[in-house]
């Protein structure tokens, strides 16, 4: 219930925030521009402008509590309040008002509640722990063949599993492993992309990037089950339309050995937190 409620929600509140920035955009256009107006304006865009932000160009990460947003959101409840005394018309100022106060809770909620992958905890994963020997795990490629991680034993190997073609930061995470090929190839790294998306969306990312990298599939989370780094309901409420699966794999990293023990794994709880590229080079040349 908890994934499913977040689904709609990460749907819902942008959208909210994009109706309030309109609507202070018609206040503007046919009352003149007041205080409140710009307040009401200053929230709702602020929200607005992160959210198009990370689709128009990806980040692999941000700080746990975006503090320019977060500030300028804050600013324009605390002005909106100072600017009430300052406005006529009752039906007015109670609107900016009640659009005013939902933003910012909803901009908290988005923080501490969204933003995080509840009950993650990989003290509690026994499977991932590093020294442990990465289990047997089998894949589907583009092509529909059967992969299973044997064809990478013999060499280290970096496993990044993502939730798919739809996340920004996931995929701000894949070119900036990519754009260090020369550094894994030079290092003789094995490197994985593995998703549960439908074949078509992982074929896209394998002929945008057609360097030495794998592009796999989990079968219906399959593998994450195995692993334990599976979510039910986690892709946004209705971008189903485009293909993509409810259910889905937890952001994951995992570099093994050329034994296949594992020598690191991340498994983030904050969606918006990824571990660098120099963070597991480093690693690697640490351990292997």
């Amino acid at each position: 219930m908890n994934s499913l409620l977040k689904s709609i929600f990460i749907v819902l509140f942008p959208a909210f925030a994009v109706f309030a920035m309109i609507d202070s955009f018609w206040y503007v256009l046919n009352t003149g521009i007041t205080l409140l107006h710009i307040t009401h304006l200053l929230t709702a865009a602020s929200i607005v402008f992160f959210f198009s932000r990370i689709y128009i160009k990806p980040i692999p990460r941000t700080d746990s509590v975006l503090k320019p947003y977060t500030f300028s959101i804050f600013l324009g409840c605390l002005l909106a309040s100072l600017a009430l005394s300052l406005e006529e018309g009752v039906v007015f100022r109670l609107s900016c008002t009640i659009f005013n106060i939902i933003l910012t809770l909803g901009w908290i909620i988005y923080l501490v509640w969204y933003s995080y992958f509840q009950k993650r905890n990989p003290d509690h994963n026994d499977i991932l722990k590093v020294g442990k020997t990465l289990p047997l795990l089998t894949f589907e490629n583009s092509k529909k063949e059967i992969v299973t991680t044997e064809r990478f034993a013999g060499t280290p190997s970096i496993f990044m599993f993502y939730r798919g073609n739809w996340c920004p930061f996931c995929m701000a995470q894949i070119k900036e492993i990519i754009n260090q090929h020369e550094e894994l190839t030079k290092r003789n790294i094995n490197t994985i992309f593995i998703s549960s998306q439908p074949h078509g969306f992982s074929k896209k990312l394998a002929k945008k990037y057609p360097l030495d990298f794998q592009f796999l599939v989990d079968i219906n989370c399959n593998v994450a089950k195995q692993l334990n780094i599976f979510t039910e309901y986690g892709l946004p409420f209705g971008f189903q339309i485009f293909g993509f699966k409810s259910d889905m794999i937890l952001p994951t990293v995992v570099i093994t050995d050329s034994n296949e023990k594992i020598i690191y794994t991340n498994e983030t709880d904050q969606y918006r937190s990824r571990p660098e590229p120099s963070i597991l080079l480093k690693i690697i040349d640490e351990n292997v």
